[in-house]
């Protein structure tokens, strides 16, 4: 990645300043970034006596300009040198904070000197490269890590999904976030209303290919069309403009999900948040509820329950407003927040307060429509949370019946439901359907890409131990060798 990429995954991550996400960027402290500050000065004959050199103390000053007690105004021409030192443009050194202190006059200067660095091919960064080992694969530093994976599984999966996840993952986060992080004010424009039925008839169309995919193939395609409607959100107005936020925070939503199948839950995080910002700004109060219920998820996913109940009781507490669709939701992610603490009597009763709306939830909208999309939704819930809670007995009988229903092409799914049928027979006693089950769940992580699978097959690693050494521990120990 660029120093600027990185420069904008820094200051979104940890909320870094402009100059302060640049400097970090080069891995510099205030202290080094002063040295190469004051050489840079002395070689362009700016300071050549040293008279009035750069210090760390005085580049913290220019980096938190203009909070309080920060008087060291960062001018035009010391801008200028940052940008220089820096490799970048001075306005990516400046955000909207600085832009409202400024004086009139520095701005105009500002403005006159802007660097047109896009159209300096020298200029421009390279992709990372990703570097091959002796057998064309991916050197072992760039694989994915899988936490609780067992290694021989873990690099079964990053040598079928490549580098997918490493690169291009990061690369078009950070290229699709950066719209957010735009310094610069925009004008109005004529945005065609018509654009937000193609991006609706899209976004159900991407719903599908992830059922069958997976989400290593469609990341990209995704994270491209976000940052599209992004930069039409940025030029429309009216109530086109709310339209589009509104198909921003389900496009957001839908990478944040691919993000979290694929394992990375920092970058799903985010992703939840970009949705969930766009969905306030669109005031639509069921696209709220949405975006908070798939941050629920993600805790689910770190395994904190009461995180998940926190979310999930937010949303109910306004439950007269909600759609059907929003409360099966809600209920759902609540069963699971139960399950996390132990508590089987809320999950089988908000379950069963879901299970009669399902019917009702078709409300013409792309986004939300699992419950519809999924056969036996409500039971393929209470299965996994029986999981969790030691039901094994119970969970392998629901899983049974699920797996009867479940589509051949819902590959990522039908791999998650075997993976954990697989989990529950071991722990019940029924070893054999449990290799069975285990096998074609392997097979499916390998083909989708999806972490999800391959991080419930690590449980049947561990539910397997009681049979190690015996000939159904071999036959359950080959589903993890390459």
């Amino acid at each position: 990645m660029s120093h600027d990429e990185i420069a904008v995954e820094f200051a979104r991550r940890y909320h870094f300043r402009p100059r302060a996400a640049h400097r970090h960027a080069h891995g510099w402290t205030q202290a080094q970034a002063a040295d190469h500050i004051n050489a840079h000065a002395a070689r362009a004959g700016l300071d050549p006596d040293g008279t009035a050199p750069m210090s760390g103390p005085k580049l913290s000053e220019i980096e938190n300009w203009p909070q309080p007690n920060n008087r060291r105004r960062p001018t035009p021409q010391l801008l200028a040198l940052l940008a220089e030192v820096y490799n970048t443009s001075i306005h990516n050194l400046l955000d909207l904070d600085d832009r409202e202190q400024l004086p009139p006059a520095d701005l105009f200067l500002i403005n006159a000197a802007r660097r047109r660095r896009a159209a300096s091919p020298e200029c421009r960064s390279p992709a990372a490269p990703v570097l091959p080992d002796g057998a064309g694969r991916p050197r072992s530093g760039e694989r994915i890590a899988v936490s609780g994976l067992p290694a021989a599984q873990a690099v079964r999966l990053a040598d079928a999904m490549g580098t997918v996840m490493h690169d291009i993952d990061r690369r078009n986060f950070v290229a699709s976030t950066a719209t957010a992080l735009a310094f610069e004010r925009t004008t109005s424009r004529h945005v065609d209303p018509a654009l937000v039925g193609y991006f609706s008839e899209q976004l159900e169309g991407h719903y599908r290919a992830d059922m069958m995919l997976g989400p290593r193939e469609l990341i990209s395609t995704v994270t491209a069309q976000h940052t599209l409607i992004s930069n039409l959100v940025a030029t429309a107005r009216g109530e086109t403009r709310l339209a589009l936020l509104r198909a921003s925070a389900a496009y957001a939503s839908l990478v944040g999900w691919l993000h979290q199948d694929a394992g990375d839950l920092p970058s799903s995080s985010v992703w939840r948040g970009v949705a969930l910002e766009a969905a306030q700004r669109s005031q639509d109060h069921q696209l709220v509820a949405y975006s908070l219920l798939n941050h629920a998820s993600v805790r689910t996913d770190l395994a904190d329950g009461f995180g998940a109940l926190d979310l999930c009781g937010a949303v109910l507490a306004d439950a007269g407003r909600l759609s059907p669709k929003m409360r099966v939701m809600a209920l759902q992610q609540q069963a699971h927040g139960a399950s996390l603490v132990g508590d089987r009597e809320t999950v089988d009763s908000v379950l069963d307060q879901a299970a009669p709306l399902v019917e009702s939830c078709d409300d013409g909208l792309p986004w939300g429509n699992a419950c519809r999309r999924t056969p036996g939704y409500v039971e393929v819930q209470r299965a996994t949370c029986y999981g969790r809670l030691g039901l094994a007995k119970a969970a392998a009988g629901l899983w049974q019946q699920v797996l009867v229903t479940t589509p051949a092409h819902a590959r990522r799914d039908r791999g998650v439901y075997l993976a954990r049928q697989a989990v529950a027979c071991v722990q019940s006693g029924d070893v054999g359907r449990a290799v069975e089950a285990g096998r074609l769940a392997a097979d499916l992580a390998v083909e989708t890409g999806s972490v999800r699978i391959l991080r419930e097959l690590s449980g049947l690693r561990e539910a397997a131990q009681p049979w190690k050494g015996t000939a159904a521990g071999r036959d359950l120990d080959e589903i993890f060798v390459l």
